[in-house]
């Protein structure tokens, strides 16, 4: 299947989902708030245009730079989820409660305004530093206390400044890490075209260099886009393969699923582990925390993944604790580990109301080591 016939299809879908959630939302206030009928008709013009130019703003920021279309548009995708989420809460609500109809319409609205401040306040914080310590028999004793960097989901595009770009290559590298790992979308866009972001990204540094994987973003931004980029930022990619690192440590890199859709294999979990060295310490790589039990069984230590966002805002806060068995956080299963960060960007609205972006520092040790 082509790219662009994915890319028709997925828009047609996304499309008709967002305009019926917009429209399930603007029925709610009119109807709740009893609107005369001409203002109505103002509003519903406004909620036209306010979701339109999330469609349109994605569309052309892939050709030229419309960063005020684009901000807005996220901006209303992020506002309008949340007062789905609320309004769906706000009408079962209703089924138990004798609540006047504007009452609850007017506490649903204030919701909606202060968990979307909320959100936009908790993403705009000053990035989290997390610091992991886990426990692995196989490790070298020499090599006790060897540090990974886990970066993941940047996002990079028109919405991402070179100015906080800098930032997390500045806080990374103040961690003094071993090796830096990025697992997945690390773009949004042909960021080509912003020459800074290449620049800034090559000053990232560790003493066994930088690996990343694919994400389903890459493959939407084009997988050309991505080995290039990475080429340029000196970046080494792990396509459903390994390396051995320190001579110690097996990093296996495996792409994301998403390339079955633009004819590619997606995650090749077997091609990629059958060369490891069993007596070494296994550190998988995948963006998608999914395939963890079959990962621990083929030897891997220690699952990195990305993807989830942890949610980021409602109702994907709660989507992601049904769909995903491992959404954020670290777990721990027949003395293998997981661990899916939160992500150091966001997609779409700049908006976090329950997580924090992060850099994780994955510090490996021996068994022993409390």
């Amino acid at each position: 299947m082509s790219r662009n016939i994915i890319f028709i299809f997925f828009l047609l879908v996304f499309s008709s989902i967002y305009f019926g959630i917009n429209y399930y939302v603007y029925s709610r206030i009119v109807s709740g708030l009893g609107i005369p009928l001409t203002v109505r008709n103002y509003l519903k013009i406004f909620f036209f245009i306010a979701g339109l130019s999330f469609l349109v703003g994605e569309i052309l920021s892939r050709r030229i730079t419309v960063y005020p279309l684009v901000y807005f548009g996220a901006l209303w995708l992020g506002v309008i989820a949340i007062a789905f989420t609320i309004f769906v809460l706000k009408d079962i609500a209703q089924l138990f409660f004798s609540e006047p109809s504007k009452f609850m319409t007017l506490l649903a609205l204030f919701l909606v305004l202060v968990t979307s401040g909320l959100s936009l306040y908790n993403a705009s914080r000053p990035l989290e530093i997390k610091e992991i310590k886990i426990p692995i028999e196989k490790i070298n004793p020499k090599l006790s206390g060897f540090s990974i960097v886990q970066l993941s989901d940047l996002h990079l595009g028109i919405l991402k400044s070179e100015k906080w770009l800098q930032r997390i290559v500045e806080r990374t590298n103040e961690l003094n890490p071993d090796l830096i790992v990025i697992t997945g979308d690390l773009i949004d866009q042909d960021i080509r075209r912003f020459e800074g972001f290449c620049e800034v990204l090559k000053r990232l540094k560790s003493k066994y260099g930088i690996y990343a994987i694919t994400g389903n973003h890459e493959f939407y931004a084009g997988m050309d886009n991505f080995l290039t980029i990475a080429k340029k930022c000196g970046f080494s990619i792990l396509r459903n393969e390994k390396v051995t690192v320190a001579n110690s440590i097996e990093i296996v890199g495996v792409d994301d699923d998403t390339g079955k859709s633009f004819a590619g294999v997606g995650a090749d979990l077997v091609s990629a582990i059958q060369k490891c060295e069993q007596g070494k310490p296994i550190i998988l790589l995948s963006h998608q925390p999914k395939n963890f039990k079959k990962a621990i069984g083929m030897g891997v230590d220690l699952q990195l993944s990305g993807h989830t966002h942890a949610g980021q805002i409602l109702p994907m806060n709660l989507i992601i604790l049904l769909v995903f068995k491992y959404p954020f956080g670290l777990y721990s299963a027949s003395s293998s580990f997981i661990y899916t960060t939160s992500g150091t960007g966001t997609w779409g609205p700049p908006m976090r109301l329950f997580s924090r972006s992060e850099i994780v520092k994955i510090v490996l040790a021996g068994r022993s080591v409390n």
